[in-house]
């Protein structure tokens, strides 16, 4: 009888401990299939590094970035002016090492004419069929500097935006001077119109002036090529300092 007892006994002792093993089990795997699983999408991380490299821009050019960005389509940057951009090519090569070619494309426009002759052209049309979301325009000042007077320097300026946003409405623009020369004169009238212009049509004003020697410093024709006709452009260090300080607008450093 004792032994049946213990027999018994122990069968019990079995019986209660694969009840409670598997029970355990249960209670685990419930526990593991309500526990949320929080993680961070590599794509909303990458947004988020995008915007931080633009927090620069101008409030409408990072709504649209933000946008390509979400539509997976590249954003476009346009740059147009005189013949003197050689920046430009630092500016793309920095743009690209950051954002990645797949994000924001470039494309530039140079002429070689004053902005009446632009205008005459239509070539304001060849701009707009860049689609571009943000423009980057140097207005031809050395180029209308004599023939055509700042007013319809202005004027025309209106127009070639007008131009463009008849063709693509939500387009931001930004502008700037040439390169800086030494004892402006009526230049330097010039550039402070466009300056009062872009401030007064809300337009971001990329002062690139504030980089270089000042105009009445003669330190200023070391960043100048002379030729003939006086100072006829930047040279290798003008241009350095010209692309540095727009690189530096356009990726923001903090980002780094």
């Amino acid at each position: 009888m004792k032994y049946i007892f213990t027999a018994i006994w122990g069968i019990i002792c079995v019986s209660v401990l694969v009840y409670g093993h598997y029970h355990w089990n249960q209670q685990t795997t419930a526990v593991k299939a309500v526990q949320p699983v929080i993680t961070v999408e590599p794509y909303e991380q990458e947004v988020d590094t995008y915007m931080e490299l633009a927090a620069n821009w101008p409030e409408t050019a990072k709504e649209q970035l933000k946008q390509s960005l979400e539509s997976e389509q590249p954003f476009k940057v346009l740059f147009v002016g005189s013949s003197s951009s050689e920046w430009e090519k630092a500016v793309t090569e920095g743009l690209t090492a950051h954002f990645g070619s797949e994000v924001i494309q470039t494309a530039q426009h140079t002429y070689d004419q004053t902005t009446k002759e632009i205008v005459a052209e239509n070539k304001q049309l060849e701009l707009a069929a860049e689609k571009a979301q943000l423009v980057v325009i140097e207005p031809f000042l050395l180029n209308d500097n004599g023939p055509v007077k700042i007013d319809a320097t202005l004027a025309n300026l209106t127009k070639i935006m007008a131009g463009i946003t008849a063709e693509n409405p939500d387009t931001t623009f930004i502008l700037q001077p040439s390169y800086p020369i030494y004892l402006p004169k009526y230049y330097a009238d010039q550039v402070a119109a466009v300056k009062q212009f872009a401030q007064e049509n809300n337009i971001t004003y990329l002062d690139h002036w504030k980089a270089w020697p000042a105009t009445d410093n003669p330190d200023i024709k070391k960043y100048l090529i002379e030729g003939q006709k006086g100072q006829e452009g930047p040279n290798e260090q003008g241009y350095q300092v010209w692309g540095q300080f727009l690189l530096d607008y356009f990726i923001n450093k903090k980002a780094n």
